[in-house]
């Protein structure tokens, strides 16, 4: 036996085989069949008694307000195992289409509170709007309990004047959702156990002298990371400003990716299902992950707090990993990626704002500024890689973080116009632009494609572009919301005042020597990024003097964009100005308590703007499909299109009159399978309930049928004279889109091995001098 236990391969092997049994019990457990169904005659009338404060039941499936106050339907009780449930019910009602009024939820029945705070289910309110007759909704029991499904009006005065008749009420276990979904969690706990097992057992040496020293720096990032994300802990969601689109965006990527649709060009579910090209004009990069969550079973609202905690987590690396080579010291490094990940305008776009295509590219805005910084420095060969990794990942992520860098960077390499012109700068420069295209054909092809021949809507919001920007008194401490739905917003925070007034002093008292009018050249372009993102007169009158300028600048929607590259820059003021002070030794207690004092008042603030989101934020549970498929108005789509016709038809439409027929008969995605009948001697154009965007097909029979977009800006399909049987509508990637995709994967190859060549060979001949 102990030569058992000092066997440590074997042991990590027994350890594995036991994991392998055990997630196949643990699949077997959840293997079940479980439906349920309860027709009008089971259904119970529920009101509470304001004398005794309890619940009252009685026989009855149709519920409003005028007999009984607060009347609403339930189901009778019934014990649910833990698992994932679709919750189906049939009905009418006259209420409008708000799931604040009317609505159906799994609830509790042991959990009394009125808040639900036993956790015991995640189950959204689901609208019952007069225009459905059914609605269907998943639910994730978290613990074995008796359940009702509680259906209807508001009990408050909201739910006056509304009705529910209820005809039926279907509860279905999942059995495959609640499989995946289970075995992935058990998985990823056994994952981390055998890397803990791996590190300290097998590799224990290599691990505890890699970790030697770095106390500090493992502390800090933890407290980063974790401060950083804590408001991800409560059970719900705190409502930002563009959270409905982006949920919309990771929900339906994962519909996609079920559909078999990669690279997820155009999201299935969106106006209800007739589909939205989110991923030609939109960077979704990051956003893969989190739908691979829900195709595993996980909640929505889990799958975007997972975007949010990898963000987190790549912010706190990245700009460490950046910030540590700019200042040639760890420590700064350290200490500025705890300014980068909390600064107050990244927070805001996290928790307030819910940008996440902004705060997602913001996460790699390091990576641009050490690239351009090491190509000017001359300190590195494989500089203009990290440029154009920095530039591309942005553009992955967010579109108009990569305009305000189009007119950053060239602006930049203006202002070093000298230095810009040496061929050992300007050499990797071209390098850099040479890949950033090459690396995003992929992306730009596509766009291209739809922004020549789609007619599609822009960004443009040109027209008020001066009102857009912030108020510079605002930029720096925490500013209420106007209806309490999110927190303060705090663009830069009291900290970059401190880092500004610090850089100014190193610049005017001519710190940093030789260097000097390189870094005022540095210090007047911060200043100017922070006026552009102001309201400013400066926009009116380019709008009044210089219109074509105007219209161009409009595309970045809102001035305030440019307090992304802003917050970068105060970051990158604190890494050299630290560096510098710590590069003596004289210096470097003055330079720590320095750099404290930063961190700490960053920390606050940061705390101040976090706590006002919790306190005064609006909570939110968010896994209704139904509502997250309604139309919804988006900016990169087809012009002039009528999302009303996305609820008057969804099958297809035929011209009135014809003797042909045309139904779907299934869905998956974005591809059509329809029955199609015409007997007459024409062709027949019907309407898919599908938005025409370009480089959809269609074949019958393994024949190609045209189609293109209709007047109404839907899908037409051209049914052939006689035709009869199923075809298929899809939507396909023309060659050059693929052509495209091959490049960019190519060129990511050979720069990445690239990359790792050169460090080789630099760590080589660094060996070699010594």
């Amino acid at each position: 036996m102990k030569k058992f236990w000092e066997n440590k391969k074997l042991l990590i092997l027994v350890l594995v085989a036991v994991e392998v049994v055990l997630l196949i019990v643990n699949a077997l457990r959840f293997n079940r069949e479980e439906n349920i169904s309860y027709s009008s005659d089971d259904l119970l009338l529920a009101h509470k008694n304001l004398e005794t404060n309890t619940i009252e039941y009685e026989s009855g499936f149709y519920a409003d307000h005028s007999n009984v106050e607060g009347a609403y339907v339930v189901t009778k009780p019934t014990f649910l195992k833990k698992g994932i449930y679709s919750v189906t019910v049939d009905y009418s009602s006259n209420a409008e289409d708000n799931w604040h009024t009317c609505y159906m939820v799994l609830d509790a029945v042991g959990d009394t509170s009125e808040g639900k705070t036993a956790d015991l289910v995640c189950s959204d309110h689901t609208a019952m709007p007069g225009k459905f007759t059914s609605v269907s909704a998943l639910s994730w029991v978290k613990y074995g309990t008796e359940f009702e499904v509680r259906m209807g009006p508001e009990t408050d005065a909201s739910g006056d004047n509304i009705y529910v008749l209820v005809n039926s009420v279907n509860i279905t276990y999942m059995k495959g959702k609640t499989i995946a979904n289970e075995t992935t969690k058990l998985f990823l706990f056994f994952a981390l156990i055998d890397v803990l097992v791996f590190l300290f057992l097998l590799k224990r040496k290599e691990t505890v002298s890699f970790l030697k020293g770095k106390e500090l720096t493992i502390g800090v990032m933890l407290f980063t990371l974790f401060f950083s994300s804590y408001p991800l802990f409560y059970r719900k969601l705190y409502f930002g400003d563009d959270i409905y689109y982006h949920l919309r965006r990771i929900a339906f990527t994962a519909e996609g990716l079920r559909s078999g649709q990669f690279p997820v060009h155009i999201l299935p579910g969106w106006d209800n299902g007739y589909g939205y090209a989110a991923g030609v004009g939109y960077g979704d990069l990051l956003i893969y992950p989190s739908a691979i969550l829900i195709i595993l079973g996980f909640t929505l609202q889990m799958a975007y707090k997972f975007y949010i905690f990898l963000t987190n987590v790549l912010s706190v690396f990245i700009s460490y990993f950046a910030f540590k080579k700019i200042s040639g010291n760890e420590r700064v490094g350290l200490f500025s990626s705890v300014l980068f990940t909390l600064i107050g305008f990244r927070l805001h776009s996290i928790y307030s704002g819910a940008t996440v295509g902004e705060f997602g590219a913001f996460t790699f805005l390091p990576l641009v500024i050490l690239g351009l910084w090491e190509i000017y420095s001359k300190k590195s060969k494989k500089a203009y890689i990290t440029l154009a990794l920095g530039v591309t990942l942005t553009l992955s992520c967010h579109v108009l973080s990569t305009f305000i860098l189009a007119l950053v960077i060239p602006l930049f390499c203006i202002l070093m116009i000298e230095k810009t012109l040496q061929k050992e700068v300007l050499l990797p420069l071209l390098k850099a632009l040479l890949a950033i295209v090459l690396l995003n054909l992929h992306f730009i092809v596509p766009l291209a494609d739809y922004m020549l021949f789609q007619n599609m809507r822009g960004n443009t919001v040109n027209d008020i572009l001066w009102n857009r920007g912030q108020e510079l008194v605002h930029l720096f401490n925490l500013q209420k919301a106007a209806f309490l739905d999110t927190g303060g917003f705090v663009g830069l925070g009291v900290v970059s005042i401190a880092v500004l007034a610090l850089a100014a002093g190193f610049v005017l008292t001519g710190r940093f020597k030789e260097k000097t009018g390189v870094y005022l050249r540095l210090f007047a372009l911060s200043i100017l990024l922070i006026a552009l993102s102001l309201n400013s007169t400066f926009y009116f009158f380019l709008s009044d003097k210089m219109p074509l300028m105007y219209k161009l600048l409009g595309n970045m929607q809102f001035p305030w964009h440019f307090l992304d590259v802003s917050c970068g820059m105060v970051v990158f003021w604190f890494a050299v100005t630290m560096g510098e002070l710590l590069r003596y030794e004289d210096k470097s207690i003055k330079g720590y308590i320095a750099m404290a004092s930063l961190v700490l008042l960053c920390v606050v603030q940061s705390e101040e703007l976090l706590g006002d989101v919790i306190k005064e934020g609006n909570p939110i549970t968010s896994f209704d499909s139904n509502y997250l498929r309604e139309p919804f108005y988006v900016e990169f789509s087809i012009k002039d299109i009528n999302t009303g016709l996305t609820s008057m038809y969804q099958d297809m439409v035929l011209p009135e009159g014809t003797e042909a027929t045309a139904v779907v008969t299934k869905k998956n995605g974005t591809t059509l399978y329809v029955q199609a009948d015409n007997p007459t001697g024409e062709v027949v154009i019907a309407e898919a309930p599908l938005w025409g965007y370009r480089h959809y097909a269609a074949k019958a029979k393994g024949t190609k049928i045209a189609c293109y977009m209709a007047e109404d800006k839907k899908l037409a399909v051209e049914i052939p004279a006689g035709y009869s049987g199923l075809f298929k509508i899809y939507f396909r990637e023309p060659w050059f889109w693929r052509l495209a995709e091959l490049v960019s994967l190519v060129t990511l190859v050979y720069l990445l091995g690239l990359h790792t060549f050169v460090i080789k060979l630099t760590r080589k001949n660094n060996i070699g001098q010594l």
